[in-house]
């Protein structure tokens, strides 16, 4: 029979792994060790919220002077490892157990071709994710990360002065407090599009920073290309029309307008004329419907389709 570990152990390594999560970044290797640890005992994921609650609230009402509160290189101080023994056993419980709500693990999201899945988040953050895309969200008492693994999401952040919402995609890092915006990684671009408020942008290899407000977008392309912030109001809405399952075109050509319908779609369509794909349109479509949007342009281009399979191939005669 293996022996219990004490609960004062455990409440003690679980402050030692709260000051090391929130004075940096974990590598992937202390991600992992932690993880290990939350594994080996059921009791250990609750004094774990428990230690991060404690640190936030010690730190927000700035109790000791701030030089107690400095993050250490190596193992934590003992002030700050007796403070935070005093945050467990006092802090928490006059929180009346609330530190249990927050949601202070990594989640990570994911939808497969074709889906749009809104993700309510703990904080109140509303997510909307589009089709075939994958993140990566985490929660702490100190921050608010998401990274964009691939594909593309909106986000409706709820407000928190005392914990920055943070998204990372593609080597560029976007900041924002009570805003509205989308983010989509693809390839070596990032796109952003801010639809409330004001979202800081800035690369983590170079020196760049742009403030984006409400109605404009950034290109980003990796390479050190320099930061394009343009106004396009319009252009965002129609853009974001994917949240109802839609596709907004307005002077795109057939051959964009084929792209973005594979980004949905089994059936894919292949423009085989190049000056056909020139063509611009206008009008609305529903993401999962190409056949009807294939048919609405071979009437509108004077063009030939020929299904083969799960291809939908256009030309002109």
């Amino acid at each position: 029979m293996s022996e219990v570990q004490p609960a004062r152990e455990i409440d003690d390594e679980a402050a030692l792994w709260a000051v090391r999560s929130d004075a940096r970044e974990l590598e992937p290797r202390t991600e992992a060790e932690l993880a290990a640890w939350l594994a080996g005992d059921p009791r250990r994921q609750g004094a774990f919220l428990r230690a991060q609650a404690a640190l936030s609230l010690v730190d927000r009402a700035r109790a000791l002077p701030s030089d107690a509160l400095q993050p250490e290189p190596a193992a934590p101080a003992l002030p700050r490892r007796a403070l935070l023994a005093w945050g467990i056993g006092g802090a928490a419980a006059a929180m009346g157990g609330a530190a249990v709500l927050l949601n202070l693990r990594t989640e990570a999201f994911t939808t497969g071709l074709g889906e749009i899945r809104r993700a309510p988040l703990a904080d109140g953050t509303q997510m909307i994710l589009n089709t075939d895309s994958a993140l990566k969200v985490q929660f702490t008492a100190r921050r608010r990360q998401v990274d964009v693994l691939r594909g593309e999401a909106w986000f409706d952040v709820a407000h928190d002065l005392q914990r920055p919402f943070v998204v990372r995609a593609g080597g560029t890092r976007f900041e924002a407090l009570g805003t509205a915006f989308s983010v989509r990684q693809r390839g070596e671009r990032t796109d952003l599009q801010v639809t409330d408020g004001v979202v800081a942008a800035s690369r983590s290899d170079s020196d760049q920073r742009a403030e984006v407000p409400a109605g404009h977008r950034l290109t980003i392309a990796d390479g050190g290309q320099p930061f394009v912030v343009t106004p396009d109001p319009a252009a965002i809405r129609r853009s974001l029309a994917w949240r109802q399952g839609e596709l907004v075109l307005d002077g795109e050509t057939l051959a964009e307008a084929a792209a973005e319908f594979n980004r949905y779609n089994t059936l894919k369509i292949i423009v085989e004329d190049p000056e056909l794909g020139a063509e611009r349109l206008v009008g609305l479509f529903r993401t999962g419907d190409p056949e009807s949007f294939v048919a609405s342009v071979t009437t509108l281009l004077d063009a030939e389709v020929r299904r083969e399979g799960e291809t939908l191939r256009l030309w002109r005669p």
